[in-house]
């Protein structure tokens, strides 16, 4: 599958955030959606899976699907701006990516710097499909 690539102001926008909302499908068919901490290394997301047992990381266990949601708000609605992607969540325990994924987080956390140790398992998103309002490009 051929990589996704962000337009500049999506890439400098997603940098920029601090949260996002990861969206799962529970095994009812419910969606699921919980605020997150993430990196991103300008291509692919990451976020920690201390936990595996958490429902966010069971759903995508089980259905393998899952988008993300990231934006800004204004009392101004001009100035909205945002991105859904959808993506597929892999976990990595090892190797060089998850050491690469702990440092990304770390360095934009500094709560991760002792709560993440070096074995922790993380989640890689990798974009899919973007979705993107008040930063040029619409949908690709």
């Amino acid at each position: 599958m051929k990589k996704l690539v962000f337009s500049k102001k999506e890439k400098s926008f997603v940098e920029s955030q601090r949260v996002m909302r990861f969206n799962s499908l529970t095994p009812g068919g419910r969606i699921h959606s919980v605020p997150i901490c993430y990196a991103f290394d300008g291509v692919n997301l990451y976020a920690h899976a201390r936990n595996k047992k958490t429902k966010r990381w069971r759903n995508i266990m089980k259905d393998g699907t899952a988008s993300v949601e990231i934006d800004s708000y204004s009392d101004n609605w001009s100035l909205l701006k945002g991105v859904l992607i959808y993506v597929k969540p892999t976990f990595v325990d090892a190797g060089p990516e998850q050491k690469k994924a702990l440092s990304l987080l770390r360095g934009k956390y500094a709560q991760y710097r002792k709560m993440l140790g070096d074995t922790t398992p993380v989640v890689k998103m990798e974009p899919e499909r973007v979705v993107s309002w008040g930063l040029g490009r619409k949908t690709r």
